[in-house]
C-alpha cells in the first residue's frame, strides 16, 4: 500500500517537474505531437479564411442589393421618360405638342373696380 502511494507520489512529482517529458515513450510521440500541431495550425488558418470569405460575401451580397435598388430606381426613371415621350409624340400627331415652359397667367382688367 506504501508503495502505491510512493509509487503515485513519484509519478506526480516526475510530471510537475517535467521529467515525464524526457521519458522514451514521449520522445517516440515526437513526430506524432508536431503533426497534430500542425494539423491544428491549418485549422486556425482555415477558420480564418473562411471567416474572411464569409465578411467577403456579406459585403458583396450588400453590395447587390443596392445595385439592384439602383437598377429599380433606373428603370424607373427611364419608364418615366419614355411615358413622356410617347405622349409628347401623340400630342404631336394632333398638333398640340408639350409645353417646355412654365405656364402663363392670364390677368383680365376689370374696370368695375374702379
Amino acid at each position: 500500500m506504501t508503495e502505491n502511494k510512493n509509487k503515485k507520489g513519484r509519478s506526480i512529482s516526475e510530471f510537475l517537474g517535467g521529467d515525464v517529458l524526457g521519458s522514451r515513450a514521449v520522445l517516440r510521440q515526437i513526430p506524432l505531437l508536431l503533426l497534430i500541431l500542425v494539423f491544428c495550425l491549418i485549422m486556425v488558418a482555415v477558420r480564418y479564411r473562411v471567416e474572411s470569405l464569409n465578411k467577403e460575401k456579406a459585403r458583396l451580397k450588400q453590395e447587390v442589393s443596392r445595385m439592384k435598388e439602383e437598377r429599380v430606381q433606373m428603370q424607373r426613371q427611364y419608364q418615366y421618360s419614355i411615358r413622356i415621350s410617347r405622349i409628347d409624340r401623340e400630342l404631336d400627331t394632333i398638333g398640340i405638342g408639350l409645353v417646355a415652359g412654365p405656364p402663363y397667367e392670364i390677368k383680365i382688367k376689370n374696370n368695375d373696380k374702379q
